[in-house]
């Protein structure tokens, strides 16, 4: 009996913090044309914010390309993010320590949170088909990957 109570709780949390979703992108005649898809893993709060707030920015540039997306709800939602305290940038531990003293939402949280992921993911994975082609050094790859996560996490 503990053992099957034991596997359904960690089933649980394996579940609880990990999320995916996809929209179509279709052209004026109905036809799809392409799609976007948005997931985390391992984001506790504000997990659907943040899934939207990526499929958003998808969305956007699908639909000023005259594009139509299958969830118009998104183009409805206000995705501005909170200005951070002054002089400093938004970073996951900047973020949550906010959340957690009520100084943003959990929906707010969720966009900031995707918002510095997508950017340290345009940032790091460049830089590994740059150290792929040779065009960067192992070194010179280690330090952006190290700046870019230390803007991301604040760590």
């Amino acid at each position: 009996m503990y053992k099957s109570l034991f596997t359904i709780i960690v089933s649980l949390l394996f579940i609880s913090g990990c999320a995916q979703r996809t929209i179509d992108i279709s052209d004026d005649k109905g036809n799809i044309v392409g799609g976007c898809t948005a997931g985390f893993d391992w984001h506790f709060y504000g997990l659907h914010d943040s899934i939207d707030y990526v499929l958003y920015e998808c969305a956007e540039d699908a639909v000023a390309k005259g594009y139509i997306i299958s969830d118009k709800r998104l183009l409805t939602l206000d995705f501005t993010l909170p200005d951070p305290p002054e002089g400093q940038r938004w970073n996951k531990k900047l973020a949550m320590q906010h959340f957690h003293n009520d100084k943003i939402t959990e929906r707010k949280l969720g966009y900031i949170l995707a918002d510095i992921e997508t950017k340290y993911i345009k940032i790091v994975w460049p830089a590994e088909d740059d150290l792929a082609s040779g065009k960067i050094t192992q070194s010179e790859f280690n330090k952006i990957v190290k700046d870019a996560k230390y803007n991301w996490l604040g760590e």
